[in-house]
């Protein structure tokens, strides 16, 4: 296998890893439901979704830049978001 070869597979293999970890979010979230139905809370909290942004772009901004950041998760929280509304 050519490094090329090689290193496509690990990206691939990370984006399996990627998935996975989205999946298991995912389920934190359905978590979530019912305590913040029962404490009358929204599924969007605009705030959190800025916190989760800045804390990561802190951490990582020197592979990301904060628009970068937010472009990658605004589809994770709308789907998020779409999950607690359809319960």
């Amino acid at each position: 296998m050519s490094s090329l070869e090689a290193i496509r597979a690990s990206i691939d293999d990370v984006d399996e890893k990627l998935v996975q970890l989205i999946e298991e979010r995912a389920e934190l979230v359905q978590s979530l439901i019912a305590i913040k139905g029962a404490r009358g809370l929204t599924a969007r909290i605009p705030e959190r979704e800025e916190a989760i942004v800045n804390r990561l772009y802190q951490r990582h901004g020197q592979y990301f830049e904060r628009d970068e950041l937010q472009s990658i998760y605004r589809p994770i929280f709308d789907a998020c978001v779409r999950m607690q509304l359809k319960k």
